[in-house]
């Protein structure tokens, strides 16, 4: 893997984290939480209102959560599998090295939302944040509960501390997959796209199967089943990736202009095409992919991605993704508590959350790295 393909990759990681924390600054704001989850045929539709501007145009781009975290699973099949075909590890040595890169911080940011919730547990969110904020701050904090966000269950009640780790729940159970996922494709590529399609059903069947939150781990599992193919996706992406490197290398700017600005609509197309869950789940995954393709395929995209700024939020994507979510809790109960105004509070929310981001890639995410290199097997040589 060259390194400007790693840089570019690196540095859509990081937009992609930008990306949820921004969507969850924009959900603060009061009127938003209820357009986003309004009934679909009664009230989506575009006007010229702002709040319509930005949710039902390309402009959702900038703050689609949910589409990021799908852009981080293309991502993921596709480094999973290039680190697959060039290591020698055991499955063993492979399935550590997992839990380790992805449960350690976890952990580590779970106790850091514990200390702020506790620190902070009296103090409402005011009025002048949305609904869906007042309301997310956990109740009593119980070992049990603890231990069920630990032991990510994706139970409902094993996430209020969390919330973002209703993904890590997929992608930890997914990602120790990968070796079995990276074989098939190798092995049995046809099979592996009719098996993708078979994993979609019970969201073909099942609206529930699109919940980010579960009542049980029978119900937790069948959601994972449909984020196996963007997986997959992604495995496909790294098995082909210099066949399809050497041709997208030959189209024109006009022609990858265009395949970018198509990514971008399907990644979108929930927003501004049609809201059906399967629909949209298989869109957005297949503009997931393109995006992707396009970043790492694409040379004059990866040049263009290759900035330092970029880079630099492809380090703390993880780390932010972990910890922004206890930084706006916090940021805004202090807010609410010093009177100041949202539109002060969540510019701050963003400014603290790459500070807090940094520290705890220093303090954190890279000893834990560190650690995992305990569990690698040297490389294949040719």
């Amino acid at each position: 893997m060259t390194q400007d393909r790693f840089n570019s990759l690196h540095a859509i990681r990081g937009i992609a984290a930008i990306v949820v924390l921004t969507s969850h600054l924009v959900l603060a704001i009061p009127g938003i939480d209820l357009l986003v989850w309004a009934d679909p045929n009664a009230t989506r539709h575009f006007t010229w209102r702002w709040e319509n501007v930005i949710t039902y145009s390309p402009l959702h781009i900038f703050w689609s959560g949910h589409e990021a975290v799908l852009v981080f699973f293309i991502l993921s099949g596709f480094v999973l599998t290039l680190a697959i075909l060039k290591a020698r590890d055991s499955f063993a040595n492979y399935a550590a090295k997992r839990i380790v890169r992805i449960w350690m911080p976890f952990a580590v940011a779970l106790l850091l939302a514990i200390i702020a919730s506790k620190a902070l547990f009296v103090q409402p969110i005011g009025d002048g944040y949305s609904e869906w904020l007042q309301h997310m701050p956990p109740g009593a904090i119980s070992i049990k509960s603890v231990v069920g966000h630990l032991l990510m269950t994706g139970l409902t009640q094993h996430m209020t501390l969390s919330p973002i780790m209703w993904s890590l729940v997929h992608e930890i159970r997914i990602s120790i997959a990968m070796p079995f996922i990276v074989w098939g494709v190798l092995k049995f590529p046809k099979a592996m796209v009719t098996l993708s399609l078979v994993l979609l059903v019970p969201g073909a069947i099942w609206p529930e199967a699109f919940s980010l939150t579960a009542s049980s781990v029978t119900q937790s599992l069948l959601q994972t089943s449909i984020y196996i193919p963007i997986f997959v996706g992604g495995a496909f992406l790294a098995v082909y990736r210099d066949i399809l490197k050497t041709a997208i290398a030959k189209y024109p700017t006009v022609v990858v202009a265009l395949m970018w600005a198509m990514g971008i609509l399907l990644l979108e197309a929930r927003w501004i095409i049609y809201d059906g869950l399967l629909f949209s789940h298989i869109s957005s995954g297949v503009g997931a992919g393109l995006i992707i393709l396009m970043a790492f395929a694409s040379p004059g995209s990866s040049r263009f991605l290759d900035k330092p700024a970029l880079i630099w939020l492809g380090d703390i994507s993880y780390p932010l993704y972990l910890t922004h979510f206890t930084v706006l809790i916090a940021v805004a109960k202090i807010g609410t508590l010093i009177g100041a105004p949202v539109w002060i509070v969540l510019p701050m929310v963003l400014a603290v959350s790459l500070l807090v981001a940094d520290i705890f890639r220093r303090m954190v995410d890279s000893p834990v790295q560190n650690l995992n290199k305990m569990f690698s097997a040297k490389p294949r040589t040719a």
